[in-house]
């Protein structure tokens, strides 16, 4: 028997008018005031603010010449993506699949709007595919064109030799010495578009947006190796944009630096389309080994991040302390800081301002998603002066499901449902604290690209989606992750354990770099728990320990430690050191094959 709980409003009913008030100061709490530009579909999205905020710059990137910036405004970016529509529309694109590949650029989101909004399906793919999956993808979406960053060009003449795609088409300038008329360039696309509607050729514009129809396949990257193509319509994108904006505290003063792949929904809904919506800038980060020069570069004021970014950070910032002997400084200062601010006085932007310069000095706003966060971080970067909330997603819902507001988090929690999006647990049993996260609202995808028997498998007849997430959900609606449905380890004994409970306490200890935890057997046929971990060898130099064997046994006396905290059945039994790290997804997850 199954058992379902949902969050509803723990309300006293002494009348009726009460009861509302009350519930209508909750949702104030959970949603706050919010009035933003109304808009229908995506192509409203970027018109409105073009509109609203023609001079505002919406992206911002390096130029040619050191140190240059170019800016890019809410009007010129509209109409950059008014000219390649109308082309790939003059192509004969309209109602076909256009893939697009690359580093992140104004071409790369100029491309997937254009597509979408001119009745084209845009196929983002990631570019740290390897060639043969880039081909099988391109085949299995039945791409007729695709829109590429330079590293690509000679992937793609060679697959031009033997592919049925219509168009290879170049981010930048154009080669004038190319003579196979398939192959074009964003440049060439905007002249002509330019010209095209110089000459009242109206057929992009003129489009009209079906929110319903199909409008992005996005192959998932999946950490067990396995990728499905997820379909998603205007309306999917639409809901997901304006929940984002709705939770999310972001402002037209705000400059968001862009780090992740733009194939990754998390940042092309969060990261890309909801700056649009609350006019704020975008900052290109065009490379992660750039990264830290961008940041003073651009000096951004909120990011988007992943888990692996933000405690590589956090932990890069007490090993600078470390070096420089300014551990015990710091650590007091945040003793005094929190004192203070117990008074409401916050000067943690005096008190810490050599630490945050390292992000460009205005660093105030941090969302993180895409997996698991211990709430250590959350606090940590908090007690420096820097807003960090998690939220939670999934490809499949487009992919935001919950978030923390900045103005109302729990540490441990991936925040509160967004709006118009319901979500439940599924229990076994009526005894269970727990069970699996299921979602419904307008935000669930319309299903997987040619397999009606998977999205079966995972959308029920009443549109709730079965994320494969366990987790609860607490008496304020806020949600709890505890682990993934498939990497639940069973012990002989019927015990339960989640292998992402352990391994976030053993990302505590300094000498561990990456981890997982697995059920492996021993020698006796025993399930037993094993932790694989590749160390930190940097910290590990730093502390004079060049042997593997040493640095196993310190590893294996602090999992000790920790098993002492640990009930029996979840102690740690067995360790396994790597020479190299975990393979991972480009979002930094890795991959549990």
């Amino acid at each position: 028997m199954r058992v379902y709980t949902r969050f509803v409003y723990s309300i006293e009913k002494d009348g009726n008018r009460t009861e509302n008030i009350r519930k209508g100061e909750y949702m104030k709490k959970r949603y706050p005031d919010y009035e933003r530009r109304p808009f229908r579909d995506l192509r409203e999205l970027v018109k409105s603010a073009a509109d609203t905020l023609p001079d505002k710059t919406y992206l911002k990137y390096k130029g040619k010449e050191k140190g240059e910036i170019v800016e890019l405004s809410f009007l010129e970016f509209d109409k950059y993506i008014d000219r390649i529509g109308t082309t790939l529309t003059y192509l004969g694109l309209k109602g076909k699949h256009v893939a697009v590949i690359g580093d992140t650029s104004k071409e790369w989101i100029a491309t997937y709007l254009a597509a979408v909004n001119g009745g084209m399906v845009i196929v983002p793919l990631d570019k740290e595919l390897p060639e043969d999956e880039i081909e099988k993808f391109l085949e299995f979406a039945e791409v007729k064109a695709v829109v590429y960053s330079e590293r690509f060009h000679d992937l793609f003449k060679r697959l031009s030799e033997k592919s049925d795609i219509e168009y290879f088409i170049k981010m930048g300038e154009t080669d004038e010495s190319e003579t196979d008329k398939r192959f074009l360039s964003t440049e060439k696309l905007e002249k002509r578009g330019k010209l095209l509607l110089r000459e009242d050729y109206t057929d992009f514009l003129d489009n009209k947006i079906d929110i319903e129809d199909d409008a992005v396949i996005i192959f998932t990257s999946g950490t067990t190796g396995t990728s499905k193509g997820v379909v998603l319509s205007q309306r999917n994108i639409v809901n997901a944009v304006s929940s984002s904006a709705r939770m999310l505290s972001f402002e037209e003063t705000d400059e968001i630096m862009s780090v992740l792949p733009l194939h990754h929904t998390y940042e092309m809904t969060c990261g890309i389309l909801t700056p649009i919506l609350v006019g704020a800038t975008v900052c290109i980060n065009d490379s992660m080994k750039y990264l830290t020069k961008n940041l003073q570069l651009f000096r951004p004021t909120a990011m988007i991040l992943v888990p692996l970014f933000v405690t590589t950070v956090y932990k890069r910032i007490w090993d600078t302390a470390a070096k420089n002997e300014q551990t015990k400084k710091l650590k007091r200062g945040i003793s005094l800081s929190n004192t203070l601010m117990k008074f409401n006085i916050d000067l943690r932007r005096t008190f810490f301002g050599q630490v945050t310069a390292a992000f460009g000095g205005r660093l105030s706003k941090i969302v993180c998603g895409g997996a698991s966060l211990s709430p250590d971080y959350v606090k940590g970067f908090e007690e420096l002066g820097i807003n960090l909330v998690q939220g939670y997603g999934i490809t499949e819902c487009s992919p935001l499901v919950s978030v923390c507001p900045f103005h109302w988090k729990k540490y441990s929690s991936v925040g509160l449902a967004v709006h118009n999006v319901e979500v439940r647990i599924d229990k076994l049993s009526p005894t269970d604290t727990e069970g699996e996260i299921l979602v419904r609202g307008p935000n669930v995808m319309k299903g997987y690209y040619k397999a009606p028997e998977l999205t079966s498998e995972v959308i029920d007849e009443d549109g709730w989606f079965y994320t494969g997430d366990i987790g609860y959900i607490d008496e304020d609606g806020f949600i709890y992750i505890t682990g993934r449905k498939k990497n639940i380890i069973i012990l002989d004994n019927g015990k339960n354990v989640f292998p992402e409970e352990l391994e976030e306490h053993i990302y505590k200890i300094e000498l561990v770099s990456e981890c997982i935890v697995k059920a492996k057997e021993n020698q006796c046929g025993e399930t037993v728990i094993t932790a694989q971990i590749y160390p930190n060898f940097d910290k590990a130099r730093e502390l004079g320990l060049e042997d593997i064997n040493k640095i196993k046994d310190i590893i294996k006396e602090e999992v000790q430690e920790l098993n002492k905290k640990l009930p029996i059945f979840k102690q740690i039994r067995s360790i396994e050191i790597r020479k190299t790290e975990f393979e991972k997804t480009t979002t930094k997850k890795i991959k549990r094959i």
